[in-house]
């Protein structure tokens, strides 16, 4: 039997060599999170490789991708496809690059794009140009405001100092997600504040006052590709922070780590971005990704994420989910019970929803996929450019003196 259990009764050598696998061979931003402890293991037969896993049912939900060298990849997706039929049981894989697609569609996979993964590339990035305008002028004033980013590594801090970080950093957690309109965080594709262990997590915060007051906001950071690349996977920030505290923590991370020498920084993904149509793929996922994409933003805002994201003129990465035998309409209920993105607050979505209805205008600046965006006539473009011109001018010293 290669299913393995990550209770705490396990071997710590054990969860020491998942934490290296996800480590030295995860191609993705949540390869990383296999490591937090809640989820199951399937080992391939030269315990080269490994999958890890959520179960619900008969829904398995894998986390990561494919942990291990490239030559051993085929070899481990093959036996737990033989594990998952011999257990007649319907595994789905996420953010799965195009190197590996083959691998899956020899198995039998059915293949549906998922979404792009939006990556910084640290070498070339100089945060020059008109293109790197808006970044500059949220770090600029944060600045101003006398807010500083640090990192935070916990073998520099006693077991009380760290227990009391961590108090305020749930503590900024608590007061962001106030206003989401989950009753909690969404879970499985989020990883957590607390881990069971940081390991090569990297937290950075941004304290104002010159770095001596309180935690304006935070970031936490997962390797993966052997730690030529990082991931952003979590930022929170409070509600009365500087304005662009969040900008200005991704601006200042991204220079730490660039002085390291890291590659690239993933944004991690952003779901639906130039959804596509591909041979046998699911025509149930696309509709729905295209639904929440266009739709259900007050529920969770892929358009206003995406947005966010593209400001630092990222490269963008396909990704792609991966059914075994197909997807279905049970199996995608699976995935949303799993994250607890529907265990909703209906008092904060109602808010949410009216606040979209009574400043529409700011949605329609919102980035959308490139073959989205409508054509306008030339004379339009150029108007409209001007009157955003000249919009900046007059509202960039007018907000400086209203802070």
């Amino acid at each position: 039997m290669n299913e393995t259990s990550t209770a705490a009764a396990e071997p710590v050598r054990i969860l020491k060599r998942l934490e290296e696998l996800a480590f030295q061979h995860g191609q993705a931003y949540d390869s990383y999170l296999s490591t937090e402890g809640n989820l199951k293991q399937f080992w391939s037969s030269d315990r080269s490789s490994v999958v890890a896993y959520a179960k619900a049912g008969r829904f398995v939900h894998v986390q990561g991708g494919l942990l291990g060298p490239i030559e051993r990849r085929s070899l481990l997706l093959r036996e737990f496809a033989e594990f998952v039929q011999k257990n007649r049981l319907v595994a789905t894989f996420y953010n799965i690059g195009e190197a590996d697609l083959p691998l899956f569609r020899r198995q039998g996979f059915q293949v549906t794009k998922w979404g792009e993964e939006p990556l910084i590339d640290l070498p070339q990035i100089t945060w020059a140009g008109h293109d790197y305008e808006w970044v500059r002028r949220q770090a600029n004033y944060c600045r101003r405001q006398k807010a500083v980013v640090t990192e935070c590594r916990r073998e520099d801090y006693s077991d009380e100092d760290w227990s009391e970080l961590m108090d305020e950093i749930r503590s900024v957690t608590t007061e962001c997600l106030s206003t989401k309109p989950q009753q909690g965080d969404v879970k499985f594709f989020n990883g957590s504040v607390e881990p069971p262990s940081w390991d090569r997590r990297r937290l950075f915060v941004a304290r104002s006052d010159s770095g001596a007051g309180r935690i304006e906001g935070f970031l936490i950071c997962l390797p993966f590709d052997g730690g030529h690349q990082y991931a952003i996977d979590t930022y929170r920030h409070r509600l009365d922070a500087p304005r662009g505290i969040v900008p200005f923590m991704i601006h200042q991370a991204v220079e730490h780590l660039k002085c390291e020498g890291i590659r690239s920084i993933s944004l991690c993904l952003c779901p639906a971005v130039r959804y596509e149509q591909l041979p046998r793929d699911s025509w149930i996922i696309r509709r729905c990704l295209q639904f929440g994409f266009n739709y259900a933003s007050a529920f969770f805002d892929m358009p206003g994420e995406y947005h966010f994201k593209s400001r630092f003129r990222p490269r963008f990465v396909r990704r792609f989910i991966c059914h075994y035998p197909n997807a279905s309409a049970a199996s995608m209920w699976s995935t949303v019970r799993l994250s607890g993105a529907l265990k909703l607050d209906l008092q904060k979505l109602a808010h949410t929803i009216w606040r979209r209805f009574i400043q529409p205008s700011t949605r329609r600046n919102l980035a959308m996929p490139v073959e989205q965006v409508p054509t306008k006539p030339k004379r339009e473009v150029i108007t409209a450019q001007i009157s955003e011109e000249l919009e900046m001018a007059v509202a960039v010293p007018l907000q400086g003196c209203a802070q």
